[in-house]
């Protein structure tokens, strides 16, 4: 439940924060659609008082959902860990830290997908080649993979040394996969139906890549 809680809320300040730099860059005042199954709000743009938009303006739209979330997450789990918080506050803050950074690569490598979606996949067809720099863009996504699952894996590890058992490589695998690798596949296959970043193979393969690559970097 948390992590899809913190999901919901990933996802929707992602889509609040483009609203607001869209604002700032010329779009027009934001209108936020709440949709079923499960209401998060959609942007609808407008052309705006300037017509076309430029390249910095759109950076600057699709950017600020990945940033912000990353940045809320970041502090949500700091915050709650800083205080001492309710064990099911912290779990939450954790677990919105956790999404929004795994997020991150995936977002990347649909960049570099045939039929890939997302921030950065729209970014990169209004200001790239599409078919010129894939490999490049699956390339960065999995670097960017390996290094936020390092950082996910270790907070995780640390968030689960109250409860575990023993401290061996193997419980502690379990733990990541627990508080960070399940919920984050849980909240990316449930709002795939609204939010969906690549084709349901190419999704399923990120998937696996997120999971293994925890658990590699779990030490």
């Amino acid at each position: 439940m948390a992590g899809l809680a913190a999901g919901w809320l990933v996802f929707a300040l992602e889509t609040v924060a483009q609203g607001g730099a869209g604002a700032l860059a010329g779009f027009g005042p934001p209108h936020l659609l709440f949709e079923p199954p499960f209401g998060l709000p959609r942007l609808v743009l407008e052309q705006g008082p300037g017509g076309a938009h430029g390249p910095w303006a759109w950076a600057s739209l699709l950017l600020a959902g990945p940033t912000a979330a990353l940045l809320a997450g970041t502090l949500a789990h700091l915050l709650t860990e800083t205080i001492q918080a309710p064990p099911w506050l912290r779990t939450l803050g954790f677990e919105m830290f956790a999404i929004a950074w795994l997020r991150l690569p995936v977002l990347v490598l649909s960049a570099g997908i045939p039929g890939g979606r997302g921030s950065l996949a729209d970014l990169y067809e209004r200001l790239g080649e599409p078919e010129s720099g894939r490999w490049a863009a699956i390339a960065l996504g999995l670097v960017i993979l390996w290094g936020t699952g390092a950082l996910v894996a270790r907070r995780a590890v640390a968030l689960g040394r109250e409860w575990l058992r023993a401290d061996s490589r193997v419980f502690r695998r379990r733990a990541v996969r627990l508080v960070a690798g399940y919920p984050f596949l849980l909240a990316t296959a449930a709002y795939a139906i609204e939010r969906p970043t690549a084709p349901l193979g190419w999704l399923v393969v990120a998937m696996g890549l997120v999971l293994g690559c925890l658990s590699l970097r779990t030490t």
